[in-house]
């Protein structure tokens, strides 16, 4: 399969949607409004002692059986993937520390050389639903940031319909680059991927628990059922670990509007940020707000009401981005 080949003319809607996980496959077979189907996912979440080729084959297993004879399969996966092959380069929730790259997409053909495969990352799939339902006149580039169990960005070209990746088909994947922050007590904490020091290491749901942990939270219930109604009751504690954990975002962000000013629209969901609300999108304001130097004098209240975007739940969908994902995969391009 060549990207060329399957993506030209390709349909808004496909005969199979799926939205994989880790921990939960979503299905929907025939048309956008057919009812959603929930499954248990084959992954190391669900399944830790179970070798990763056995957690693969079973993935392969599963989407090849749901398919129906000769569908065209639109698939949004919870990993890193190079689009232009549907090449897995590793998945934490999926595979956990297991980087050896997958060849799923072959997987797939090989197994049902009648179906069509249109394999994307999940935040891509959702950045075409962000991108179609928020996008405004005259937005150039707009962009996903999903920050919970992992932490990725997608950005696309309105003006040309295109989504740009890289040389191995990526982009994004800004979990695993380190993280920006200047509070020492983040230091040296490992990611799912078993690094130390990434963004995903402190941001992201796990990293959120892992520096509770070094703050010495304790004594409390599971972190993220914990931390909400701490701030909701303005927890001294509860403020400095969401404060310490907004930070590198904040920065990540300062760093990409000055690479690229012409990113005009920015949705900014997943787990963490659904899950905490306004007392996310208000750190991250506040942190934005703060002139840093010359080079980045703090952006005003209208500033960010016209760039940011929260998505709280239902706002942003991958398997409805999944199904969406046609008109965009001609200019999934290096």
């Amino acid at each position: 399969m060549t990207r060329q080949a399957q993506a030209v003319g390709a349909p808004a809607t496909a005969a199979l949607a799926a939205d994989i996980g880790g921990t939960w496959v979503r299905l929907r077979t025939g048309a956008a409004d057919a009812p959603v189907e929930r499954l248990r996912s084959p992954s190391r979440l669900n399944h830790p002692g179970r070798p990763v080729a056995d957690l693969r084959e079973g993935m392969v297993e599963l989407l090849c059986e749901v398919a129906p004879p000769g569908a065209r399969a639109a698939i949004s996966f919870g990993a890193a993937i190079d689009h232009l092959t549907g090449t897995v380069y590793g998945s934490a929730p999926l595979w956990g520390s297991e980087a050896a790259p997958y060849e799923l997409g072959e997987a797939l053909r090989r197994r049902r050389p009648d179906v069509t495969w249109l394999l994307v990352n999940d935040v891509t799939a959702a950045l075409a639903d962000f991108a179609d339902t928020h996008a405004r006149s005259g937005t150039r580039r707009i962009g996903y940031l999903t920050i919970s169990s992992g932490i990725a960005m997608r950005v696309a070209d309105l003006e040309r319909t295109r989504i740009p990746v890289d040389a191995w088909g990526l982009q994004g994947e800004i979990g695993h680059l380190p993280a920006m922050t200047t509070d020492p007590r983040a230091a040296g904490l490992s990611c799912a991927c078993g690094e130390p020091d990434h963004l995903a290491s402190i941001a992201s749901g796990p990293g959120i628990a892992r520096v509770a942990e070094r703050l010495g939270i304790t004594g409390v219930p599971e972190v993220a059922q914990w931390l909400p109604g701490a701030l909701d009751a303005r927890h001294p504690e509860a403020r400095r670990l969401l404060e310490l954990c907004v930070e590198p975002v904040a920065n990540m962000l300062r760093t990409l509007w000055c690479l690229d000013p012409h990113l005009d629209l920015l949705g900014i969901g997943g787990g963490v940020v659904e899950g905490l609300g306004n007392h996310y999108a208000d750190a991250l304001r506040r942190r934005l707000a703060t002139a840093t130097s010359y080079a980045d004098r703090g952006r005003g209240e209208a500033w960010l009401d016209e760039r940011l975007v929260f998505c709280g739940p239902g706002r942003v969908d991958a398997l409805r981005g999944a199904e969406r994902i046609g008109r965009w995969l001609p200019g999934i391009v290096p």
